[in-house]
């Protein structure tokens, strides 16, 4: 019997950016379904408290948007940090 191989440098690179991009996508994606339902919710509060018709655009535009790219870029960051760590300490 052989023994097991180690995966080359480049294999181990590639592994290890898509597994950074795959966290950021999912974190980024459930950023935006929370900021599109905080926006929506606040939206009708202000629509209830206000007595006006809200427009539901300005929960993308000015709230699921900026906290999805905020909670992107948090995870991008963070899932960057944890995969150096992780192929430093092995």
């Amino acid at each position: 019997m052989t023994p097991p191989q180690q995966p080359g440098k480049l294999a181990t690179l590639l592994v290890s950016a898509v597994r950074v991009l795959f966290t950021t996508l999912i974190f980024t994606g459930a950023g935006m379904g929370v900021g599109l339902f905080l926006g929506i919710i606040g939206m009708i509060a202000y629509g209830l408290a206000a007595h006006v018709q809200p427009d539901m655009r300005n929960a993308y535009r000015h709230f699921a948007i900026p906290v999805a790219l905020t909670i992107g870029c948090i995870a991008f960051v963070g899932a960057l940090v944890l995969e150096l760590r992780a192929r430093r300490t092995r």
